[in-house]
């Protein structure tokens, strides 16, 4: 963040994103807050030509149907740059109509008086169901993937076969996608005249909503979404919640180093509002005793951010000395995205969302197949 962002000086907005308190030109630096969109449903979406991925009858915009019986990664992904298209573009218009709105009915003339008289700002647009969206390219690349489609053509699930790498697992053939998606979002941004000549900033950041947008969004080919029942109500009965801001899918199988290293891939001048890793780790897997495990923890996060990571939220515990404390309401502290939060606060379906996380039990998953071999 020093060296790709505002320097050593920089400040923190909202959870993660960074800003330019002054410079040399004596220029405060402020954002225009964006939320975040959902690209693993512009993603399931172009695949039913535009059509919404729960929602049959409800067109969202105009593209050619997927109607391979199994998916090419080529096709596929020539098709989700169209839905990005389609995407970016509203995206932009909503930010610009809000932002200019505001400013017109209801300027904080209060906290810019405060601000030197030269301001420039970021529009700070975020992105969520990042990993779910890298995995389901990766399992389209490398494995099987036939869509399941109804008497219509439309495309409700996917039957996924063989095996492929995930977002999250330190391997560069998944990797390099996640890389890929997170320049396109943000070069289709930046080609827009913003607000106020704004920066267009990127966060992979969602504090809590990933509950709510995994409530929105159909299957894919790696999780189960919701879906329709008779009478039109949405279904949550089996929904797979999407994991928080940056963090790989609840599936990936890397512990926490290969979590992190993947991470350290991401190009933050593509993400310069914020790269979000919400993490949970057992004390035991950073040693035996408490010294051991400052020690090793310190030289871990050194590694991270002298590698290029930006922010960890991390919360050293085990699952089973919580879970039920969380569920039953009692008061348990968690970092949670870009803040603290007293689960008892939470609903019942951000509490199992929580619990669903991965709680890492071992550093690495060379570790834990040493273990194995060892306890043979």
């Amino acid at each position: 963040m020093a060296k790709e962002g505002y320097g050593e000086m920089s400040c923190i907005s909202c959870c993660v994103s960074p800003l330019d308190p002054e410079n040399e030109d004596r220029r405060h630096n402020l954002q225009y807050f964006g939320a975040r969109v959902n690209v693993l449903k512009a993603l399931l979406t172009g695949l039913n030509g535009g059509y919404d991925d729960v929602h049959k009858d409800y067109k969202v915009f105009d593209v050619e149907p997927i109607r391979d019986e199994v998916l090419d990664f080529e096709t596929v992904k020539a098709n989700f740059e169209k839905a990005l298209d389609w995407l970016t573009d509203t995206y932009v218009d909503a930010m610009n109509i809000i932002h200019y709105m505001t400013d017109k009915y209801n300027y904080e003339a209060v906290q810019m008086a405060f601000l030197p008289t030269r301001v420039k700002a970021n529009m700070g647009f975020g992105i969520c169901g990042f990993s779910n969206t890298v995995d389901s390219l990766s399992a389209i690349k490398y494995a099987t993937v036939k869509p399941i489609r109804d008497e219509d053509g439309y495309i409700y699930d996917y039957e996924t076969v063989g095996d492929f790498p995930r977002y999250g697992e330190d391997d560069d053939r998944v990797d390099s996608i996640a890389e890929w998606l997170l320049e396109a979002f943000h070069t289709r941004l930046a080609r827009h005249k913003l607000y106020k000549d704004s920066e267009a900033t990127v966060s992979l950041l969602t504090i809590t909503s990933n509950v709510a947008y995994s409530k929105q969004t159909g299957n894919s080919p790696v999780h189960k979404g919701v879906y329709l029942n008779e009478d039109g109500s949405v279904n949550l009965s089996k929904v797979e919640f999407f994991s928080p801001g940056a963090n790989p899918s609840n599936k990936a199988s890397g512990g926490w180093l290969q979590n992190l290293n993947s991470l350290k891939k991401l190009d933050f001048a593509h993400a310069n509002d914020g790269i979000s890793l919400t993490t949970q780790v057992s004390p035991k897997a950073l040693g035996k005793t408490f010294d051991e495990q400052v020690a090793n923890l310190v030289t871990i996060l050194d590694g991270y951010f002298e590698g290029g990571g930006q922010h960890v939220n991390l919360n050293v515990m085990d699952l089973k000395d919580v879970y039920d404390k969380i569920m039953n309401g009692e008061d348990v502290i968690v970092r949670i995205s870009g803040y603290c939060v007293n689960t008892k606060y939470l609903t019942k379906e951000q509490k199992t969302e929580l619990t669903q996380r991965v709680f890492h039990e071992v550093l690495s998953m060379d570790d834990a197949a040493t273990e194995l071999v060892d306890n043979k």
